[in-house]
């Protein structure tokens, strides 16, 4: 019995036709795919070819995109440093070159002709120095702080001013990497500005226009607000009611939420609208003017604090107890408050003035009751003298600070008896200012402790300072010892026993005391009748002229006066001001200026060489920094080419195969199409 198989396929010639063409399709769709990859040399060509792959190397493109940034910043930031290393090598130099002249112009070996020409070389010196402060690197200015736009130093009638800010700037080098890439003048060149710090405690009163946050608070950790409780007790009935002064801004909005809900609550509770506006100024506690009859008390709510702060909790508000003894709000200054509201311990005296000098040039600050901190600020701004105030750190005082090198602030009374400025503890020279401050903190230098050669006991004769030339012709030696030297009232008190035991009247004959106007220790001489005028002559050591008594002016008169100098002014203590101070000694061919300025230059140098170590630590850990992000982009891109980049042998010999393939399709395709029925028979 015969059949037909079942295994021979028949095929009709569309069918073959599209399976030819699909074979023929799908290996030249591979063959192109292939040739794209030869072609770009990535192994992704679009993110279609491999979506995990793709997204992984996108993210590592990102990341080398962001270290090549960091490495061009850091490689800026190298550059800076190195350029800022040379600036610091020429500074160095150049104090070197000032100190060595200075050193050559102290003994016998030098006249006045020689140190007036040196002077001009210390004139060039500090000009280049000035120059050097200036250096910049592309666009930063490398001596300015933060502030890099503008040059940071400037010529300032004769001086030195600085107007940069800040210790440096930053950039983005390294998430684990804060380094400056520049430096504040202050770290190269010294204290760039220096301060008259107010030493009077102003005490400004709180009113209801006081700001909740110019508060220190009862509790001296400011005030945080919230809910407080109200307790309203009639002696009946006590009622208990909840306060929020969450939103307020001042201490009247405070005060005007705490009267409001209790009017609210029992009308006849408080007595009459709030005296003193509310508000205790001898206590600078808040009052509340309870009725007769009433006790109000506060509470916190929960674990607040807010009753606290302002002083409220802790004591029963009466009719005749209407403040809390131990609420003291302790306000701040501010620059919103009144001069009218300050309470020093000694009353300031308004309208009233006083006269800023720095560097020889003045100006008078004038204040009435009605001014603000804010109005005095502007107004000493206005005077364009190198000299800005501010609101020292504790909120309780002012300060005033000179910004030029090379001059020297002096703040003293405008007279009128107000005595503005040592009320407001601005006076440079005062009675509580301390010896060791005067001469840019020099101090006063005395003979003390000489021994006679001969009998080997203390010389009274070697030991006193100076000697006071009265108007009657009569004199009397004043010698001081270490326990004079406390404050300048220690000095002037010496000076006045010293007269005392003379035989002078004191104060009727002679007294010794600070004048109501300038600066300096002031005799009062009424002595008379005028045979000599009153003068000062140096008998041992420095203590006369560290005084300012040698060059102090004499206004004849009933009585006579002798008015010193101030020699507590404030200087500012940088390189730039021991150049100017060395250039003037040796004009003035002052020896002993010229060996302190040779001193202080000697603290400029060691100043330069620790601000050049800094530059130097601070380059070395960009160098660090540059070699690990070349180490992590280089691990980023080996990674990265793991997932893109194509492996071109192994594509080669695919490109091949796939030739190979789709011909061997073409072939078989061609025969196979070729074929009819009779092929089969």
């Amino acid at each position: 019995m015969s059949s037909i198989p079942s295994n021979p396929v028949r095929l009709s010639n569309l069918l073959g036709f599209q399976n030819a063409q699909r074979a023929l399709t799908t290996t030249g769709s591979a063959l192109f795919e292939v040739q794209s990859q030869l072609y770009s040399g990535r192994r992704i060509v679009s993110p279609s070819d491999d979506p995990i792959s793709a997204s992984l190397a996108s993210v590592l493109r990102d990341r080398i995109a962001g270290a090549d940034q960091r490495l061009r910043n850091l490689d800026h930031a190298g550059g800076a440093l190195a350029t800022l290393d040379q600036a610091l090598g020429e500074a160095k130099d150049l104090t070197v070159q000032a100190s060595s002249i200075a050193t050559s112009q102290i003994g016998v070996g030098s006249d006045a002709e020689t140190r007036a020409s040196e002077a001009n070389v210390v004139q060039s010196i500090a000009d280049a120095l000035f120059e050097v402060a200036n250096r910049r690197f592309v666009d930063l200015h490398l001596f300015a702080g933060g502030a890099t736009g503008a040059r940071p130093f400037e010529e300032f009638f004769g001086g030195v001013r600085y107007t940069g800010a800040g210790d440096g700037l930053r950039t983005d080098l390294d998430s684990r990497l804060d380094t400056p890439i520049t430096i504040g003048g202050e770290t190269a060149f010294g204290s760039l500005s220096s301060r008259v710090r107010g030493d009077v405690d102003l005490n400004p009163n709180p009113t209801r226009a006081t700001r909740i946050a110019d508060l220190d608070g009862a509790r001296g950790e400011g005030v945080s607000l919230g809910s407080i409780d109200v307790t309203i007790d009639d002696g009946v009935t006590p009622v208990t009611i909840s306060v929020d002064l969450t939103g307020a801004e001042s201490v009247g909005d405070a005060l005007d939420a705490i009267e409001s809900a209790i009017r609210a609550q029992d009308a006849a509770a408080l007595g009459g609208a709030f005296p003193s506006a509310g508000v205790d100024a001898g206590a600078d506690a808040l009052s509340l003017p309870a009725a007769a009859g009433y006790t109000i008390a506060f509470a916190d709510v929960g674990a607040g604090t807010t009753a606290q702060d302002l002083g409220l909790s802790g004591h029963g508000f009466t009719s005749a107890a209407q403040f809390n003894p131990a609420g003291d709000v302790r306000a701040k200054l501010s620059e919103h408050t009144l001069f009218g509201d300050l309470a020093p311990g000694a009353a300031v005296t308004l309208p009233g003035s006083f006269v800023i000098d720095n560097g020889g040039r003045t100006g008078t600050v004038t204040l009435a009751a009605t001014d603000t901190v804010d109005d005095f600020i502007r107004q000493v701004e206005a005077l364009n003298l190198g000299v800005r105030a501010e609101i020292n750190e504790a909120g309780d005082g002012l300060n005033l600070i000179n910004e030029v090198s090379g001059f020297e602030l002096s703040v003293s009374e405008n007279g009128g008896g107000t005595l503005l400025a040592t009320r407001l503890g601005l006076r440079t020279l005062r009675e509580t200012t301390a010896i060791a401050d005067l001469n840019g903190g020099r101090g006063v230098e005395i003979a003390d402790g000489a021994i006679n050669p001969i009998t080997g006991l203390p010389d009274p004769a070697r030991n006193a300072d100076f000697r006071v030339n009265l108007q009657d012709g009569t004199s009397f030696d004043v010698d001081l010892t270490p326990a004079d030297l406390g404050t300048v009232q220690d000095v002037i008190d010496a000076i006045n026993v010293a007269a005392a035991g003379a035989g002078y009247a004191v104060p009727a004959d002679f007294e010794a005391r600070l004048a109501d106007g300038a600066n300096g220790i002031t005799f009062v001489d009424a002595t008379g009748p005028a045979v000599q005028n009153t003068s000062v002559s140096r008998l041992n050591g420095y203590a006369a002229e560290d005084l300012g008594l040698l060059d102090a002016t004499f206004t004849g008169g009933a009585p006579a006066v002798l008015a010193g100098t101030d020699r507590a002014s404030v200087r500012v203590d940088s390189v730039f001001s021991d150049l100017i101070d060395l250039r003037a000694s040796l004009d003035a061919n002052d020896e002993r200026g010229i060996v302190l300025a040779t001193e202080r230059l000697q603290k400029d140098d060691d100043r330069l060489i620790a601000a050049r170590a800094v530059v130097g630590g601070r380059a070395q850990r960009v160098e660090d920094a540059r070699a690990r992000a070349e180490d992590e982009r280089l691990l980023d891109q080996t990674v990265r080419s793991g997932l893109e980049d194509l492996d071109f042998t192994e594509a080669a010999t695919r490109f091949s195969l796939l030739q190979l393939a789709q011909n061997a399709a073409y072939a078989a395709t061609a025969r196979t199409q070729g074929l009819s029925l009779l092929n089969f028979l």
